[in-house]
């Protein structure tokens, strides 16, 4: 078999695994942000490095939900700067980015990290529960009990939030083995990420409809009459969401 064909059965396969073993929890996560919609509130998402990416994807994209807000920090992603990894490592910035963004009582966190042991992703799920927010870590079990946390408490992600949905990749993100390379290639952590979160929003689209609350689906732009639903929706979120006051 291909390199590239047994990359694809191999990411097939921590699907299958991570859906086989994490349902309850992503139903679980789908009825808190449904619930939290539902009563007005907003969902947060926060990722550094390249977990940035999955808090992003949901977020102004057709199919997603408005009212969610990727807690992005430029210092934190990769964009022409590899600085970021040190800056994920410095404990206290996680409270500067949540102290950033209007997080209340009851709303919804949704944290991302792959290795769940620096830091920054550890005190943004610390100080948000602090806040009364209900969290939830998206992370691998088998890397951060793998490692040892650099945080001083000793704790890791998946220990410092309500919930956590466990997506199964493999100590060190990349699946495959190539004879005479030390370390294996193909990352898996950024496309698992990216199936649970839009999982996670399917499933609160469809609790929402079954509860008599229609959900607030992006339409696609680029399609007729797209642009107005779209202008509509902006209207009613648009001043808890500070990268849509501009769209």
């Amino acid at each position: 078999m291909t390199m590239y064909r047994t990359y694809f059965r191999r990411l097939y396969d921590v699907i299958e695994e991570m859906v086989g073993s994490q349902g309850h929890n992503i139903e679980l996560a789908a009825q808190w942000i449904a619930e939290t919609i539902a009563d007005g509130g907003i969902v947060h998402l926060f990722g550094s490095g390249h977990s940035h990416m999955v808090a992003e994807e949901v977020f102004h994209r057709a199919g997603s939900l408005l009212p969610l807000n990727p807690m992005l920090d430029s210092n934190l992603t990769f964009l022409g700067d590899v600085n970021a990894t040190l800056l994920e490592r410095t404990s206290g910035y996680g409270q500067v980015v949540v102290n950033s963004h209007d997080i209340r009582p009851g709303e919804v966190v949704i944290v991302i990290s792959n290795s769940g042991v620096n830091p920054v992703p550890i005190e943004v799920a610390e100080v948000a529960r602090e806040r009364g927010a209900r969290t939830i870590s998206i992370t691998s079990v088998e890397h951060y009990r793998a490692d040892p946390s650099r945080v001083a408490s000793g704790k890791h992600l998946g220990d410092v939030t309500d919930l956590t949905i466990d997506t199964h990749v493999p100590h060190g993100d990349a699946l495959i083995a190539i004879p005479g390379l030390e370390s294996p290639v193909g990352g898996v952590s950024s496309a698992v990420g990216i199936a649970i979160i839009n999982a996670i929003i399917v499933e609160t689209a469809s609790l929402m409809m079954k509860s008599g609350v229609p959900p607030p689906v992006i339409p696609s732009m680029n399609v007729p009459g797209g642009d107005e639903r779209m202008a509509a929706l902006v209207e009613r979120y648009g001043d808890r969401l500070p990268l849509l006051r501009h769209a």
